[in-house]
């Protein structure tokens, strides 16, 4: 399919594919294990869970090969850049939530940052890769931002809120992040 850019760009293709995946895998997940007032079996919610992590395991890896084997035709942001970005930013953000707002903290922020440098460096490898441009690789950055300000306010807000508005609410970065990993591949297959 992106025979131009070859196998790790599938790879790649295949990796956000299964990322859109693993984000409804999570939203079935969600919507079961915490709809208000009715508990489900563990074992169900047990296996959706175990659905969820496959699917993310899978894209991790998929992306992860996909980037690190594609071919660069020109220079991106340095990988340990945006590793490092992300590792300060959800340090901050763990200290801002936790000790300045006294939010629990939950897997969900890991999740957030770790979603949001996957992405990054996904559109930069793009970028890279010469299958995006500059002004196309803006605009998935921007989107990738206003997804993560979006996703860590409904964090932050979550345990405020009455139990269906905070079902809702764990519902809504979910959807936001499938929705922009079927609009990464949309981008990766139209532009191919």
């Amino acid at each position: 399919m992106f025979s131009n850019y070859g196998t790790p760009m599938e790879t790649l293709f295949k990796g956000i594919l299964m990322l859109a995946a693993c984000s409804g895998c999570y939203l079935v997940w969600w919507g079961v294990a915490f709809y208000p007032e009715r508990h489900v079996p563990l074992w169900l919610s047990g296996i959706l869970l175990v659905a969820t992590a496959a699917c993310g395991i899978m894209a991790v890896n998929w992306m992860a090969q996909g980037i690190f084997q594609a071919e660069k035709v020109r220079a991106g942001i340095p990988v340990g850049w945006i590793l490092a970005g992300g590792v300060i930013g959800y340090v901050v953000l763990l200290v801002i939530s936790n000790i300045i707002f006294h939010r629990m903290v939950t897997t969900e922020l890991f999740l957030i940052i770790g979603w949001a440098v996957l992405n990054l460096i996904t559109v930069d490898t793009l970028y890279a890769s010469g299958l995006f441009s500059a002004g196309v690789s803006v605009a998935f950055v921007v989107l990738t931002l206003v997804v993560v300000v979006a996703s860590l306010y409904c964090y932050m807000i979550y345990y405020e809120l009455e139990t269906w508005k905070g079902y809702i609410d764990g519902f809504l970065p979910l959807v936001m992040v499938g929705i922009v990993m079927l609009v990464l591949a949309g981008g990766m297959f139209w532009r191919k």
